[in-house]
């Protein structure tokens, strides 16, 4: 059996990639699914809401962002939520104040939960998961992956239901 083929984190942060820029773990590339239609229709309506919160609240929503977990580990967030803007320089350090994965259609659900248990773990208050296929939305916190009827954001009398999220999408098969 071959071995893994290590990066440096030098080497990954230079690097350009076909398709989503993967994960980087402990020197390991760790490939993340393309997107489809339902996944970036959600995306955008999210990244949506949080504009509508930047002026009244500072919060700053950025797609895409690959955030620095630690020294070896860099994790790539579908959407990432900052109170302010974020620092740390093009790779923030510092969690920010919530993070959200989209499903994809080929997402492994325990690579999913590992996902968002780094993120929580790490110290984001809020890490939510989208999925466009069931159309169900759910968080990760103290008692771990559930479900939830809507994402809320208690310090900034905010909420988002799935109708808000998933307009006008029918579920996938």
């Amino acid at each position: 059996m071959a071995g893994k083929t290590l990066v440096t984190v030098e080497e990954y942060l230079k690097s350009s990639f076909d398709g989503p820029e993967p994960d980087y773990l402990d020197g390991e590339l760790v490939e993340r699914h393309l997107g489809s239609i339902s996944h970036f229709e959600a995306q955008e309506r999210l990244l949506d809401f949080f504009l509508s919160l930047k002026e009244s609240h500072s919060l700053f929503g950025f797609p895409e962002v690959t955030l620095k977990i630690s020294p070896k580990r860099y994790r790539v967030a579908d959407v990432a939520v900052f109170e302010g803007r974020p620092k740390g320089g093009e790779y923030p350090s510092d969690p920010p104040l919530l993070v959200i994965e989209v499903a994809s259609k080929n997402d492994r659900h325990k690579d999913v939960i590992s996902k968002l248990a780094e993120y929580h773990s790490w110290g984001v208050k809020h890490v939510w998961s989208v999925d466009p296929w069931t159309r169900k939305l759910f968080v990760y916190d103290n008692r771990g992956y559930h479900e939830v009827a809507a994402f809320e954001l208690p310090e900034f009398k905010a909420k988002l239901s799935p109708a808000e999220i998933f307009e006008d999408q029918t579920p996938q098969q």
